[in-house]
């Protein structure tokens, strides 16, 4: 049986869903009664519901398992502790194999969610539990193509002209569901997980325009027009870091791994667009 944690998110719902074709066993571990049924339909054969602050409940919800894909939530003030339990719970339930979703270069110093994701990969570490780590880019799943189709328009907080890499999360899927078919094979690794495009937001708009054949334009927005309502300090604090970084930056990464894990080429930005237009 192989644990879930955060299976009701999108990073989740989409590891859960490429593990359940692949023919694994999943629990999937939700926070709200409410997302049961969400995960009971992408394939989870076991759903527990566990507060991953609450020590105790991390535990029993791991008895049994073999291995823990841990997913923290971003931009959540306890991300580390929550990290750090369900790897000490791992070792006391006797999972054998910890996949930690960790983020594109953790070291970035500035930028609150890649702090927390490096903390959590350190304790990992120091556990000696067997482990891969994955570490996606930004995920094309962020550009939500039938909004900006419907509206005409792909808004971002930051540069326009500045490049990113992408990653899509379909891809971050299959090579979850092949590093845990084939664990021997993947121990003690650390991925970088990354397409092979690199976007500035105005070639994001021109890709949904040419793909959705209807025009979409890019534009520069504020930061409290993408917050999440009734967002914590820490929660604001770190999107406006990050949006900071990706003004000045962008953050890019290569694709020579992905591919490789993949067997075929990554899953480009124009494929991704195609296939939700569909």
């Amino acid at each position: 049986m192989i644990a879930i944690t955060a299976a009701a998110g999108t990073t989740g719902r989409h590891i859960l869903s490429a593990l359940h074709s692949a023919g694994l066993p999943v629990r999937a571990l939700v926070h709200s009664p409410e997302r049961t049924e969400r995960v009971r339909a992408l394939g989870a054969q076991e759903v527990v519901v566990a507060d991953l602050t609450h020590p105790g409940e991390v535990q029993t919800a791991l008895e049994g398992c073999t291995a823990v894909v841990h997913i923290g939530p971003p931009m959540h003030p306890r991300e580390i502790t929550m990290g750090q339990n369900v790897i000490d719970a791992a070792q006391r339930a006797g999972v054998e194999h910890v996949v930690q979703m960790s983020v594109t270069h953790p070291q970035l110093e500035p930028l609150l969610n890649h702090q927390s994701k490096l903390a959590v990969e350190q304790h990992l570490l120091a556990s000696r539990l067997p482990f891969t780590i994955l570490q996606p880019m930004h995920y094309m799943q962020n550009v939500r193509v039938a909004d900006c189709l419907a509206t005409g328009r792909f808004a971002q907080p930051y540069s326009l002209d500045r490049p990113l890499s992408f990653v899509d999360l379909a891809d971050v899927g299959q090579v979850a569901a092949t590093v845990l078919t084939t664990p021997q094979e993947h121990l003690w690794a650390t991925y970088e997980l990354c397409g092979t495009d690199t976007l500035t937001g105005h070639q994001v708009a021109e890709i949904l325009s040419d793909v959705g054949g209807t025009p979409v334009r890019a534009e520069l927005v504020p930061l409290d027009a993408v917050l999440p309502e009734h967002a914590p300090d820490y929660t604001i604090d770190g999107f406006t870091r990050l949006v900071n970084q990706y003004d000045r930056y962008g953050i890019l990464g290569n694709p020579n791994v992905l591919r490789w894990l993949l067997g075929r080429p990554p899953t480009t930005f124009e494929q991704y667009v195609r296939r939700e237009r569909d």
